[in-house]
């Protein structure tokens, strides 16, 4: 019969190692922006994180643009891309998830949050356009899970 002692030692060692799958290592957004590469004429950036969850950190919902993979929904994390000016439409990998149209002009980043849409449904993701400071404030601690 397990002690309660080993029980709270079992329970610490999983939290930790489950919040340790949950999170990426890196740089985070505060340190990268300073030198991120210029975006190149004619095209605009599409920044795409995630805040942090509080259950189903280790489930990474597929993003897509345009219906082409381009990463996952890390807790903790953001990515982006750079894109010619256009319209471009964000979506998840299974039908339940979210969509969003997100115009892009030259020289514009738009900043995209990738959230599930309730506790219940970690496996769905959705999105949401937001205005470039609250993007940039949302993502000053998150960590670049790009490719």
């Amino acid at each position: 019969m397990p002690t309660a002692r080993g029980l709270a030692l079992f329970a610490l060692a999983s939290f930790a190692f489950l919040a340790g799958c949950s999170t990426p290592v890196g740089t985070n957004y505060t340190a990268m922006s300073v030198s991120l590469p210029a975006i190149k004429p004619g095209e605009g950036r599409i920044f795409f994180y995630t805040p942090s969850v509080r259950f189903g950190g280790d489930v990474q919902p597929e993003l897509k643009l345009n219906g082409t993979l381009l990463g996952f929904a890390v807790p903790s994390g953001f990515f982006y891309v750079d894109r010619p000016a256009g319209r471009y439409e964000a979506t998840g990998k299974f039908a339940a998830d979210g969509r969003i149209e997100i115009p892009l002009a030259a020289g514009e980043s738009r900043y995209v949050r990738a959230f599930a849409p309730s506790a219940f449904s970690v496996n769905a993701v959705h999105f949401l356009l937001v205005p470039a400071t609250e993007g940039q404030a949302d993502m000053a601690g998150l960590v670049y899970s790009g490719q």
